[in-house]
């Protein structure tokens, strides 16, 4: 079946190079599984071609990508988009010699989120910092590189001039369209980065919703 793609969509795809690294998400029964590729190139819009991942200490990909699997592709466009970009295809074919490689199908549509809180800023997700909730002191910052475990802080030198201290507690505030999401976080090193005190981030986060932002933020299919 040809692909319904808006011409938008392929200009956004075809803005991913060749040889770049981008992750995929397997969809699999029990959970969704994340692992690192290389995207290889496109024949058209007939198929992709992907570097087959190589297994892991936890993951073992031998069994789990073969023909028909359903995985998620995401990779970052810096320049002149800022975004964040998604899309679902479908494994047509492994390879294994003379290069591990998949072959896909071509996608029927990519989810774009736009990164930059202004232009030419550094890619993340903006928020508020509360660092003292009885004085209700906060200021804004940037969350980027963010996992399951932590993320870095992004502060800017003229937002704060005191430098937050190891191990104090802090929340993070991120608005979303139906609510604030409050994410209480432990700091565990500062550095300096350009203009910015760069924070070390490790998550304190029993109700899951890392997760949610994750999900929101890193757009899943």
């Amino acid at each position: 079946m040809k692909t319904t793609i808006s011409s938008a969509d392929i200009n956004a795809l075809l803005c991913l190079l060749p040889n770049t690294e981008a992750d995929m998400q397997v969809i699999a029964q029990s959970e969704p599984v994340r692992l690192k590729t290389t995207y290889f190139g496109t024949d058209g819009e007939e198929c992709l071609f992907f570097r087959y991942p190589s297994s892991t200490e936890s993951v073992n990909t031998t069994l789990l990508i073969e023909a028909d699997s359903q995985i998620i592709i995401r990779y970052v466009l810096d320049e002149p988009f800022g975004e964040v970009v998604a899309f679902k295809v479908r494994v047509l074919k492994v390879i294994h010699t003379p290069i591990p490689m998949l072959i896909t199908s071509f996608p029927n549509a990519l989810q774009k989120l736009g990164l930059r809180a202004q232009k030419r800023a550094i890619l993340g997700v903006p928020v508020d910092v509360v660092l003292d909730e009885q004085d209700n002191k906060e200021v804004e910052g940037l969350i980027v590189d963010v996992s399951m475990k932590g993320c870095k802080l992004l502060i800017p030198f003229k937002t704060v001039l005191q430098v937050i201290e190891n191990e104090e507690t802090i929340t993070l505030c991120v608005e979303m369209s139906e609510r604030t999401m409050l994410l209480n976080a432990n700091v565990k090193n500062c550095q300096i980065e350009k203009s910015y005190h760069a924070y070390g981030i490790q998550f304190d986060d029993p109700d899951n919703q890392l997760e949610r932002l994750l999900e929101r933020y890193m757009i899943t299919l």
